[in-house]
């Protein structure tokens, strides 16, 4: 779920038994709601008030897994003015990882501001690629060596933390914004049980864990953003926290359920 607007890094955020799993490892189609607030402010930002909420559905369409994220949020800042926006992320990404669709589309009191949309491809697992990009304009960048797609870095994440691994470094892109890939550091926490939401998808045990996206290629030692979250084993996301330069959001799981399987 980022930005993979992670809530994409959720997103950002998936391999299920009919695509070779089993039964306990398996990450579920599901759609879930999230209701967004502030969670801190820096000096400066300008920011007084956010509310809204969040939206994220990870469905199996036979060929690839898909991500549809919707965040709408209003902000109130410090001078008294108010704004509207909302995010749209769409994904598809192919069940062996190597192909991935993206579609980014944001706004502002009713007036789209940015506009991202594009194809990626691997040469295989553990290789570099390529991203190529209509929007906002026509452009192709390399993706690094040892590049994944996010369901297949969510896949990862639930395997180190069923292993008791503590760490977890990766590239990834998601296309949610034309800058190229991201380094990303996960730390993750021992599982513990998380108050639920009245599901079954939410019963099972959950990991802590902070997500830090590094540009892969600038050499930065800040990261552009931050993620904390509790994951269940099967992929659903409970609290989250998204932190950005000067602010915070944080998102309380309102209602979770699970999609259908397709007819493939």
């Amino acid at each position: 779920m980022r930005r993979y607007t992670g809530l994409a890094m959720f997103a950002s955020v998936l391999l299920l038994t009919a695509a070779g799993g089993t039964a306990e490892t398996a990450l579920a189609p599901h759609r879930a709601v999230y209701e967004m607030t502030l969670a801190s402010t820096q000096p400066g930002s300008g920011i007084v008030g956010a509310g809204g909420s969040m939206t994220y559905e990870f469905a199996d369409v036979c060929d690839g897994w898909t991500v549809e994220n919707r965040i709408a949020i209003n902000y109130t800042y410090t001078e008294g003015g108010q704004a509207a926006t909302t995010t749209d992320f769409l994904t598809w990404e192919s069940k062996d990882g190597l192909k991935y669709r993206f579609r980014l589309r944001n706004m502002r009191d009713g007036a789209v501001t940015d506009e991202i949309e594009g194809v990626a491809s691997l040469k295989g697992k553990g290789q570099g690629g390529i991203a190529k990009f209509t929007r906002p304009e026509a452009m192709t960048i390399r993706l690094p060596k040892g590049t994944m797609f996010p369901t297949e870095h969510t896949e990862k994440l639930m395997e180190a933390a069923r292993a008791g691994d503590r760490l977890l470094a990766r590239v990834v892109f998601d296309g949610s914004d034309a800058g190229g890939a991201y380094d990303v550091n996960a730390l993750i926490g021992r599982p513990h049980s998380a108050p639920p939401v009245s599901s079954a998808l939410v019963q099972s045990p959950s990991w802590p864990m902070r997500l830090a996206f590094f540009p892969s290629d600038r050499g930065e030692v800040t990261p552009d953003f931050e993620m904390a979250l509790d994951y269940h084993g099967n992929g659903v996301a409970q609290d989250i926290v998204q932190t950005f330069k000067d602010f915070s959001l944080k998102g309380r799981l309102q209602s979770v359920e699970p999609l259908p399987k397709p007819g493939c």
